[in-house]
C-alpha cells in the first residue's frame, strides 16, 4: 500500500509560514479526510491547527514540549470531523529525518490517536526544515510506521515531494525534452499517474502526447467500441479496427510506441462509480468526454479529491459544409476556481436528460415524445486538426502547472480557442458564491457514502 498527502497550496503556504516563524521548533496539526483507492491511501488536508501560545510549554532549536490539551483538542477535532490526524513539526537546525526522540514520542501519540479517533484510516507525521519538506510517515494501528511516498501541493502550480528522490538514468530519446525542461521534470513525468476519460478525438491525441512526454502510468476509461467512421480523428486507429474496444486501441498505441508506459484500462464510462473510483489513484486527470454527465462528475471529483482535471471540448458550427465558427476550450478544474456549472459549460437539464437516456432508453423516448425530455442530438462534426489543437493546449496547460514555463503571471484557469479566427483567449474566474464548488464543506471530502454524494447507475 502506498501512502500520500495532498495539500491545497494556500494551506501548505500557511503551514510553512507558521513553522518558519521562529528559530525554535514549531508544530501544527492537520485534519485530513481519507481517500482509499486500491493501491493508495491518501490524506487530504482540510484544516490547519497551529500549536501556539500556552500550548507551547517550552521549545528550542532542537526540541519542543507541547501541552497535552493541544493533542487532545486536535484528536477531538479529527474525530468530530470523521477525519484523520497529521502531526507536523519543524527542525530549524536542518536535520532532515525524524529524530530518535520523535520516534519515541510519536509512538505514544499515535497509539492514543487510534484510541480517541474512530475514523477508519491512518495517522501520520511530517518534518519540515528551512528547505521545506524532508521526512514523512504514517503510523499504523499495530504501532509500525511506513513511509509516505509522495506529497502533492495543488494550486497555481502542482508541486510534488517524494520520499525517494529520483536518480534513475533518463533514456536518450528524451534528450530534446530534457534540454527544454531539465532532468528533474523528466523524472517527475515518469513517476506521475495520469488519467484520461474518453479516448476519442481529443483523448487519443492527449494519450499520444502523454506517452511521448514520458508519463509513467496512464489510466484510460472508455466503454465504447470504435467505429471506422471515426478513423479520421482517433490516433492509433485503423479502418480494420471497427467494433474493437477503444481502450484496446489505446493499449496497442502505447505498446507500439514502446516507451514503457504502463497503461491501466477501464472498460466502462465514468458514469459507473467503479470506473470513476479508479481515478482516485491519479495525480492529474484529463477530461476528454463529450457528454455533460461525465463532465459534471469530473467537476465534483476534482473538488472532493484535490485532483486537478483538465476538461476540454471542441465545437464546430457548420451548415451544409460551410463553417461558421470553430471553438475549442480547456478548463482547469481546481478548488477555488469557477467550475463547469459556474461557467455555464454544463447544464442541470442536459445532465438529467442524459442520465435518463442512459438508464432507461425506452422510458426516455416516451418522455421525449410527450415533450418532457430533450433529445441528445446527433454526433457533432469533428476534424482531427481541431481536436489535436485543443488536446495540445490541454497538455501544455498540464506542463505549465508542473513547470511554470508560461511565467508567474499566467494563472488562468480556462483557455478559449477561436480557431476560425486564429485567436486565443484566457480567463481566470472565481467560483460563484452560491455554487457548490465555492462551499469549502465539499473541498477535500474524499470518500463519502454514496460516492461523491451522488446516486449511481447499477453496475
Amino acid at each position: 500500500m502506498r501512502y500520500s498527502v495532498t495539500f491545497l497550496e494556500h494551506d501548505y503556504e500557511a503551514l510553512e509560514k507558521h513553522l518558519a516563524a521562529s528559530t525554535d521548533e514549531q508544530a501544527a496539526f492537520l485534519i485530513c479526510r481519507i481517500a482509499q483507492a486500491e493501491g493508495e491511501t491518501r490524506l487530504l488536508v482540510r484544516e490547519l491547527l497551529p500549536v501556539t501560545g500556552e500550548d507551547v510549554i517550552e521549545h528550542s532549536p532542537v526540541h519542543m514540549k507541547i501541552a497535552p490539551r493541544a493533542y487532545t483538542r486536535a484528536m477531538k477535532r479529527a474525530n468530530d470531523e470523521k477525519s484523520c490526524l497529521l502531526f507536523v513539526h519543524s527542525h530549524p537546525n536542518g536535520y532532515p529525518d525524524h529524530s530518535a526522540q520523535d520516534d519515541v514520542e510519536e509512538a505514544k501519540l499515535f497509539k492514543t490517536a487510534y484510541t480517541r479517533i474512530r475514523t477508519p484510516g491512518v495517522h501520520g507525521s511530517l518534518v519540515l526544515t528551512p528547505q521545506g519538506l524532508s521526512s514523512a510517515r504514517v503510523w499504523l494501528p499495530d504501532g509500525a510506521s511506513a513511509s509516505i511516498e509522495r506529497i502533492r501541493i495543488v494550486g497555481r502550480r502542482v508541486r510534488f515531494w517524494f520520499s525517494q528522490q529520483g536518480t534513475t538514468e533518463i533514456p536518450t530519446f528524451f534528450d530534446r525534452q530534457v534540454r527544454a525542461f531539465g532532468p528533474d521534470i523528466q523524472r517527475l513525468l515518469s513517476r506521475l499517474r495520469v488519467g484520461i476519460v474518453g479516448v476519442g478525438g481529443t483523448g487519443s491525441s492527449v494519450l499520444e502526447q502523454l506517452i511521448r512526454l514520458g508519463v509513467g502510468t496512464i489510466y484510460i476509461s472508455d466503454g465504447e467500441r470504435f467505429e471506422s467512421s471515426n478513423v479520421n480523428r482517433v490516433y492509433g486507429s485503423r479502418v480494420i479496427d471497427d467494433t474493437l474496444p477503444k481502450i484496446k486501441i489505446a493499449q496497442r498505441l502505447a505498446a507500439e510506441i514502446g516507451l514503457g508506459t504502463k497503461v491501466e484500462l477501464i472498460d466502462k464510462p465514468i458514469s459507473y462509480q467503479s470506473a470513476l473510483k479508479t481515478f482516485r489513484d491519479c495525480d492529474i486527470v484529463f477530461g476528454c468526454t463529450d457528454d455533460e454527465l461525465g463532465r459534471s462528475l469530473l467537476n465534483t471529483f476534482a473538488i472532493y479529491y484535490y485532483i486537478p482535471v483538465f476538461d476540454m471540448g471542441v465545437k464546430i458550427d457548420s451548415d451544409e459544409g460551410v463553417i461558421r465558427s470553430i471553438n475549442g476550450r480547456v478548463t482547469t478544474l481546481v478548488n477555488g476556481a469557477a467550475c463547469l456549472h459556474c461557467r455555464g459549460r454544463v447544464s442541470a437539464e442536459r445532465i438529467a436528460a442524459q442520465a435518463e437516456w442512459e438508464a432507461d432508453p425506452e422510458g426516455a423516448q416516451a418522455l421525449h415524445d410527450e415533450g418532457y425530455l430533450p433529445e441528445l442530438g446527433d454526433p457533432a462534426p469533428a476534424v482531427v486538426a481541431f481536436t489535436t489543437t485543443v488536446a495540445a493546449s490541454a497538455v501544455s496547460e498540464f506542463l505549465h502547472r508542473l513547470t511554470g514555463f508560461m511565467g508567474p503571471e499566467r494563472e488562468s484557469t480556462e483557455v478559449l480557442h477561436l480557431i476560425d479566427q486564429t485567436s486565443v483567449r484566457t480567463n481566470r474566474v472565481a467560483s460563484q458564491h452560491d455554487c457548490f464548488c465555492a462551499d469549502k464543506y465539499h473541498w477535500g471530502r474524499g470518500d463519502v457514502r454514496p460516492f461523491l454524494d451522488t446516486t449511481w447507475r447499477a453496475e
